[in-house]
């Protein structure tokens, strides 16, 4: 049975963030102050524009018919009414403020270019009040049109200029720190046993440098221990081997004395023999589990075919013996299946499963089933948990399986439902073993 995994939600790299973040805040910088710009080069032209009014309004003052023959385009009226319809139509009401430059715009919309562009001023003479007004129109102003284009078209220009400057920059920046950046993780995920005794490249910046000598020593750190605790498990699990088939044999050497006996036996003693007998499977199961623990490569394990129903039903046989004086109703369910394992670690787990089902069940029903390569074991707990971990081998069993099976490959799960310990292991092929480690 195979699982799919969830899709990984898709991030973005810390280059591409800063080189992000850099080029928004560059190109918010270059937008406002071009509309900044903009805006200070309108203001200079309706400044302009005042000036250039206001000398001829001053000129006006001075000797209306020569003002009137000079500056024709710049009508001076006594009546509002009496101004340009166009000037009329493009302001709503005559000018009220003396002295003040109004302005309008005939355009469609604020990014339009504008068709005509509008200027009138109020202002006060010896015989009464005058109106001024001025239109710029394209084709009657070409001049004018065409220097403020020229002057806004530049701004615009530099504008550009400015934001490729400064993207080809910040594509520089990140160019150059993260080269060392991409060095440093390619040399991180190339690390291994050999090279973790080589002193780390020169990465060109100290804190870059500082921080591949720490990940070097924390990784060589733990390589230590791995290689500790490798030898530890090794050499402890050989060793005890030793005494473990000596208390073993003896168990066997007391129970054969004890047949051939004609004496009557002490029931004392029976039970005695009954806890050692039991006490040396429990360690012997979990000398086996150290020992496999142990192996370098589990790739290399032979595979055969296995009867898993057949071999479901031999363990539960094996282990019956931690059942004696307990009122556990045990139920097997399995159903015919055959698939290419390696046996021995199988046998390994699926022992050290079925034995803590029996071994820690009082009273209850112990439940196995066995459907294709999925098998589950649930057992009832004893009420006073408290002792439960008293037995020889609780929870360490529990641990060294969850440690066979993740270096197996093999899908395991156990879990604590209100009363009833169950526990679920699905059993994979060899080539879906190794595939599963290497992902």
């Amino acid at each position: 049975m195979y699982y799919m995994k969830a899709p990984k939600k898709r991030q973005i790299s810390l280059r591409w963030f800063v080189a992000l973040a850099f080029l928004s805040l560059g190109i918010l910088l270059v937008v406002g102050y071009t509309l900044l710009s903009i805006n200070y080069f309108i203001n200079g032209m309706d400044a302009s524009m005042g000036r250039n009014m206001g000398k001829v309004a001053q000129s006006y003052l001075t000797d209306p018919a020569t003002a009137a023959q000079l500056f024709d385009d710049y009508p001076v009226t006594s009546q509002w009414r009496e101004q340009p319809q166009a000037i009329q139509q493009a302001f709503a009401s005559p000018p009220e403020r003396e002295g003040v430059l109004y302005k309008e715009l005939d355009q469609p919309n604020f990014l339009a270019k504008p068709s005509a562009i509008y200027f009138a001023i109020r202002f006060t003479s010896p015989a009464g009040d005058r109106f001024l007004s001025h239109q710029v129109i394209p084709g009657v102003e070409p001049r004018l049109l065409t220097e403020h284009r020229g002057s806004l078209n530049t701004l615009l220009l530099i504008s550009l200029g400015s934001a490729l400057t400064l993207g080809l920059l910040i594509w520089l920046v990140m160019r150059r720190v993260s080269r060392p950046i991409s060095a440093l993780g390619n040399w991180a995920r190339g690390l291994n046993e050999q090279t973790l005794n080589q002193p780390p490249p020169d990465f060109h910046y100290p804190e870059l440098n500082d921080f591949a000598e720490r990940v070097r020593s924390s990784l060589s750190s733990a390589q230590h221990g791995l290689a500790r605790e490798h030898r530890f498990l090794r050499h402890t699990s050989h060793e005890l081997r030793t005494p473990i088939s000596v208390v073993r044999n003896n168990v066997e050497l007391l129970n054969r004395l004890q047949e051939s006996s004609d004496q009557q036996v002490d029931l004392r003693q029976l039970q005695a023999i009954e806890r050692i007998d039991g006490a040396s499977q429990s360690m012997l199961h979990l000398t086996e589990t150290l020992l496999w623990l142990s192996r370098d490569n589990m790739d290399s394990l032979p595979a055969q075919p296995v009867q898993l129903d057949t071999l479901m039903h031999e363990l539960v046989e094996q282990m019956r013996y931690l059942l004696r004086g307990k009122d556990v109703d045990v139920q097997v369910k399995t159903d015919p299946y055959s698939m290419k394992l390696a046996e021995a670690p199988a046998r390994i787990v699926l022992g050290n499963l079925i034995r803590n089902a029996f071994q820690h069940s009082r009273e209850g029903q112990v439940k196995i089933l066995q459907l294709h390569n999925c098998v589950r074991i649930s057992n009832t707990l004893p009420s006073d948990e408290k002792n439960a971990g008293e037995e020889l081998g609780f929870g360490l069993g529990q641990q060294l399986t969850t440690q066979l099976t993740t270096k197996l490959g093999w899908r395991y799960n156990n879990q604590r439902k209100q009363r009833r310990q169950l526990a679920e292991l699905w059993l994979q092929p060899p080539h879906a073993d190794a595939a599963a480690r290497r992902g």
